[in-house]
Parts: C-alpha cells; structure tokens; sequence
C-alpha cells in the first residue's frame, strides 16, 4: 500500500494529477506573442475597428488563441458601433446622451476586461457582443 506522500511523489513525476492533465489538455498554453497579439486586438479597439481587423487577419492562421480573441475582439467592436448608432438617434429625443455616456463607461470596462484575460492566455467571451464571426 502507498502512503500519502508516496501517492503525491508519483502525480508530481507523472506531470501532476489527472484532473490537471485534463484541464491543461483542454487549453493549451498560449505563446506570449499570442497573448501580446490578443491584447492588441483588444485594447486597439478603443480607437476603431480597422487596427483589430488588421491583427486578426494577419495572424488567425499563426495563433489559435489570436483566432479566438480577434474574432471576439471584432464581434465586439462591431456590436458597440450599432449600439452607438442607436444612441446616437436616439440623442434626437434626448436619451440618447446619457446612453452615449454609459456606453463609452461600459466600452472601456469590457475592453480593459478582455485584455486582462487575453494577457493571462484565458478565453473571453463579451456578454453584450452579437456572435457575427464564428
């Protein structure tokens, strides 16, 4: 019979438990080129859509994890211009300035968000974002 600390040595050289063998099979270890790609597709989309689709394009096919954040990146950008367009109308009935201003608040809140996680190779996912890229 192992004891305890036996059972432990054994995990350790085996490269861990199973459970943590499972977790890091699932998602990969993402490069940091990709994480530094991934947060520029982010945090570049403060300014607009073009710098975020120029990224993702170029590197989509080099990094799964750029892939992934660029295409949520720019669902994102694109859900927050129509969300503008509509409050940008609606400033003809006065509405619309107090909802410009809560989404400037919430366009900088999820941006910073994204591209915290994109920094430390986690997923993403925007909950106010339209999935138009799959």
């Amino acid at each position: 019979m192992l004891g305890e600390n036996e059972t432990l040595q054994r995990e350790e050289d085996s490269g861990g438990s199973q459970a943590d063998q499972n977790v890091n099979s699932e998602q990969p270890e993402a490069s940091k080129d990709a994480r530094k790609m991934a947060v520029l597709c982010h945090l570049l989309g403060i300014f607009g859509f073009f710098a975020p689709l120029v990224i993702w394009l170029n590197e989509k096919d080099k990094h799964k994890f750029v892939d992934e954040h660029g295409q949520e990146a720019l669902n994102y950008q694109m859900s927050m211009m129509l969300y503008f367009a509509v409050a940008g109308l609606l400033c003809f009935i006065e509405v619309g300035f107090v909802l410009l201003s809560v989404l400037v608040i919430i366009h900088v809140i999820f941006v910073g968000e994204a591209a915290a996680k994109a920094s430390k190779g986690e997923p993403y996912r925007c909950p106010i974002a339209f999935r138009l890229l799959k």
